[in-house]
């Protein structure tokens, strides 16, 4: 880091910083409940409603995550 873009020297960078921090949790999280739904999918457990309720949530996760970091952007990019 020989440019100086530290935490600590700049308020900018530390937001970016946590935001990158942050985007990265909501993406691994997601993944692994995915993954949790694409597996019980394919072991054939997708017959009972616990199946659907599963699927609803993983997809109301994505869409809410997608609705959260587009408005951030939006943020980021008018002001």
């Amino acid at each position: 880091m020989k440019l100086g873009y530290f935490a600590t020297s700049n308020v900018a960078n530390a937001f970016f910083y946590l935001l990158t921090t942050i985007h990265g949790l909501h993406l691994l999280g997601g993944l692994y409940f995915w993954g949790r739904a694409t597996s019980k999918f394919l072991k054939g457990n997708y017959k009972t409603s616990n199946m659907q309720h599963t699927i609803e949530l993983c997809a109301i996760y994505w869409h809410f995550l997608l609705i959260v970091w587009l408005v951030l952007f939006g943020l980021m990019l008018f002001t």
